[in-house]
Parts: C-alpha cells; sequence; structure tokens
C-alpha cells in the first residue's frame, strides 16, 4: 500500500466529511508531494494533510 493510499484512508477514517478534498492521487510515495498538493488547495487543508501524514508516521 503506497503512502498515499494510506493517507487517503486515515482522511476518509478521520473526516469523512472533508475526505474528496484532502484525496490525492494513490500513486504518490513522498509525504512532500502529498502536502504540496493538499496545501496548494488551501492552507487550511494543508494542515490536515500534516497531521494525517503525522498519525501515519506514529502508527509505523
Amino acid at each position: 500500500m503506497t503512502l498515499a493510499e494510506r493517507y487517503n484512508a486515515q482522511a476518509q477514517r478521520l473526516l469523512p466529511h472533508m475526505a474528496d478534498s484532502l484525496a490525492v492521487d494513490p500513486t504518490i510515495t513522498c509525504a512532500g508531494e502529498i502536502d504540496d498538493i493538499v496545501f496548494r488547495r488551501s492552507e487550511y487543508l494543508g494542515g490536515m494533510a500534516i497531521a494525517i501524514l503525522a498519525l501515519i508516521e506514529q502508527q509505523d
């Protein structure tokens, strides 16, 4: 499972009402790329993306 797949799954689990706005291409393997993509949508979403990526990192 790629990092983006894990990220998308966590976004769906934690914030189902915003999952579409947070979703990224499931083939992405770099946290920085995920952050850049989502942050370009809005700073608010970018902050959420960082929190979701931090949760994933803690699980590893």
